[in-house]
């Protein structure tokens, strides 16, 4: 046990009940106690700052930027986390930064978080009362310990994150989101912890020097799809967005064996039911979102189902894309310790008496930076009472109609080796 900032932290691998073992920080008050509420964090991005470094020492916990005290996976810190009162609890996920094991891709966030669960619930530091809490991948391994339904976790609280990863984001509308799952899974190679590595090296009979150029050989790779993305037209050009067969993709396949398990599975069948999180989940939840996010119809069906099955849900909705979230103007005010205090505590709190939804009438703001949350709006319900759906079809002179389709026909030649690409949207890095 270490003290650090009015706090006492410990580092410990906490064993699965595969035997793999989790790197673990611990952070609680230094005085007060002995028990205390806990708000856990899973997150594949790594839990010290510099991130990558010292992945074992729990004095280089993360911490959020001075800067930009809202970004990052982890929401809040550690340091404001126990001046509330709270035990904060951060995890490498499996096969990530100072984590055993071999990374799966969410694969194994659910029996990961409930064996996490079952630990804390038998250290003698926590009252038994757990928030889940994260963002973006974060927010997804949150949801995935949420539907394991684990008694000590009474509320959680997520923002822009995916609740069927595969449904939702992977395969959005039946086909595979590319610019998604290549740039993202590729991005995260440099994250994956020593055990996996070693794996990959067994797996695939390579020494040192031959796993090197391979990690040298997928940072170029990433770099040539980064920068297509950036052209006009998009991604066309490019022969790694063209490569064919997916699966079995040069590098990433190797540095991430289960991106070929991902691909096996274009239509609904069990594997992706497994990852469907909010079909099981039975506890309060805090949804974040914004009109552009990518994860923006996940979140939005993450609410609806929990609303009308559970209760006790809250939605808000902002402007902008998935990365406005982590700006202070984004909010109207900051609902995350009045969310757990009421959960974890059992403090009155006056999100509890508004309605269930707050969302800002507009999509999009020009001038994000002098941004003000000033004309977001209550709702009960989402959509809105008194919200119509409209269909709008395609005319033959270019415009949207809701009338009906209408004017000459037009056509194209559609050829799959040079497919249209999506212009716009909510995409994951642009």
């Amino acid at each position: 046990m270490q003290t650090i900032d009015g706090a006492r932290c410990f580092q410990a691998m906490v064993a699965m009940r595969d035997g793999v073992r989790l790197n673990t920080f611990v952070f609680m008050p230094e005085k007060g106690g002995p028990c205390f509420p806990v708000i856990l964090h899973r997150t594949p991005y790594g839990i010290t700052t510099p991130q990558g470094q010292n992945v074992t020492d729990c004095t280089k916990g993360w911490l959020p930027d001075p800067l930009a005290p809202w970004r990052g996976s982890i929401l809040r810190g550690w340091r404001e986390i126990v001046r509330r009162g709270y035990a904060a609890v951060y995890q490498d996920c499996r096969g990530r930064y100072g984590s055993e094991g071999e990374d799966h891709v969410y694969g194994d966030d659910a029996e990961d978080g409930y064996d996490t669960l079952e630990w804390i619930a038998s250290e003698p530091w926590t009252n038994h009362h757990v928030g889940l809490s994260g963002s973006s991948a974060g927010a997804t391994t949150a949801l995935a310990t949420a539907s394991q339904r684990h008694p000590t976790a009474r509320a959680f609280f997520a923002q822009v994150g995916g609740s069927s990863i595969y449904d939702d984001v992977v395969y959005e509308g039946q086909s595979i989101e590319m610019e998604r799952l290549w740039l993202w899974v590729a991005g995260n190679i440099a994250g994956l912890s020593t055990s996996h590595r070693e794996a990959v090296a067994r797996q695939h009979s390579l020494n040192a020097a031959e796993l090197d150029v391979a990690a040298e050989s997928a940072r170029a790779r990433y770099a040539a799809l980064d920068a297509a993305r950036k052209t006009s037209p998009p991604f066309i050009e490019s022969a790694e967005w063209m490569h064919l067969p997916l699966t079995g993709y040069p590098d990433f396949s190797l540095w991430q064996p289960y991106l070929d398990e991902i691909l096996r599975h274009p239509a609904p069948d069990e594997f992706r039911t497994r990852h469907d999180f909010r079909a099981t989940i039975d506890i309060p939840g805090f949804h974040v979102t914004t009109w552009f996010d990518i994860f923006q119809t996940s979140v939005l069906a993450a609410f609806t189902h929990l609303h009308s099955r559970v209760g006790n849900q809250r939605l808000w909705i902002g402007p902008n894309s998935h990365y406005f979230v982590y700006e202070h103007n984004f909010w109207p005010r900051d609902p995350y310790f009045e969310w757990f205090d009421h959960w974890l505590k059992g403090e009155p709190s006056p999100i509890m008496d508004e309605p269930a939804v707050f969302y800002s009438p507009r999509a999009w703001v020009t001038n994000q930076k002098n941004y003000v949350a000033n004309e977001w709006r209550h709702s009960e319900s989402w959509p809105p009472p008194g919200t119509t759906q409209q269909k709008l079809y395609l005319t033959g002179d270019g415009c949207l109609s809701r009338d009906g389709p209408g004017g000459e026909a037009r056509h194209y030649l559609y050829d799959p080796r040079r497919p249209i690409p999506t212009l716009g949207g909510r995409n994951m890095l642009n």
